[in-house]
């Protein structure tokens, strides 16, 4: 009974040491962090010791809660390896957008369809909030853009063959779905790479047929331009979309008899009229208004009267 009552003990003072995050510590944390990045308290992107002593400081201050540096470090890594995800996905991208105010991915629906025929899991982006990410991108954009944690398709393989030589290496079907997941890039899987070899590059037998190696860097390449087309047609819809918004959402004809409808003079309609073609935006403001309302608010909009 005795031992038992100890280990109880024991466990509950573990529980009682463990510190529980919450978004709004969160929130402190990435801010804490920021300020010591505005402040210069970094060395080649890493932070200094003094930073963290700031950061834990600044942290008891605002949280109230016994916070020391690994607990910041062990957080800031959690929330880095989350943020990271969708980062790596969306970052180079055309038609995606985050919303500071959502905290969501955004992009038209014809976007997000071409991107899930490729990639289904980003599905879940859709209405997964990214809390921090504009913070995220300040601290750490620079260090993903650069390519710092990211490896080329051969890096990997090479590595993965120097820990399981003894395994089946990976087939082209395997590589095709680590491209889609983001997980490697296909930057050195090009048919001028003179040192690519499918086999011995994974420590396999380099006397293999020659139609054999052929097949499989025509393959290599088949991928590649096979996910160079993928992006290629999300950016075509993209621009498409773009293009589509920045035309007037009625013809020039209609607009005229808009603003003679709205009982304008001669004047004012020929300078609306030239000021709405210019500026489709506000155009669809305007339309977007009760019709009772349209004289006001292009008479604000135009002139800044009413």
């Amino acid at each position: 009974m005795g031992g038992k009552k100890k280990n109880s003990n024991i466990q509950n003072a573990s529980e009682e040491g463990k510190l529980v995050w919450t978004p709004i510590m969160d929130e402190a944390l990435m801010d804490a962090f920021l300020h010591q990045h505005n402040l210069g308290n970094r060395v080649n992107g890493s932070f200094t010791t003094k930073a963290y002593e700031n950061i834990v400081n600044e942290l008891k201050e605002k949280l109230g809660k016994e916070v020391d540096k690994d607990k910041v470090k062990n957080r800031m890594k959690t929330l880095k390896a989350n943020l990271s995800k969708s980062h790596d996905l969306f970052k180079n991208l055309s038609g995606f957008s985050w919303s500071p105010v959502t905290k969501l991915w955004s992009a038209e629906p014809e976007v997000w369809d071409a991107l899930i025929k490729v990639n289904n899991d980003a599905k879940e982006w859709m209405t997964k909030p990214v809390l921090h990410y504009d913070t995220f991108v300040i601290l750490f954009g620079n260090d993903r853009a650069t390519g710092e944690k990211s490896e080329t398709a051969k890096e990997l393989k090479k590595k993965q063959s120097s820990q399981h030589d003894n395994e089946p290496h990976n087939t082209i079907e395997e590589i095709d779905h680590m491209v889609s997941q983001n997980q490697v890039s296909l930057d050195d899987f090009g048919t001028n790479d003179v040192d690519f070899d499918p086999l011995t590059c994974l420590g396999g037998p380099s006397n293999v047929p020659t139609s054999s190696k052929s097949k499989k860097i025509k393959k290599s390449q088949e991928i590649e331009n096979e996910a160079m087309g993928i992006q290629e047609a999300i950016n075509n819809v993209a621009r498409a979309l773009s293009e589509g918004n920045s035309r007037p959402p009625l013809s020039e004809a209609e607009v005229w008899n808009m603003l003679e409808d709205l009982g304008l003079n001669s004047d004012q309609i020929t300078t609306v009229y030239l000021y709405l073609l210019e500026h489709p935006d506000k155009l669809r403001a305007v339309l977007g208004c009760p019709p009772g309302r349209r004289l006001d608010i292009v008479m604000r909009v135009v002139f800044g009267t009413s």
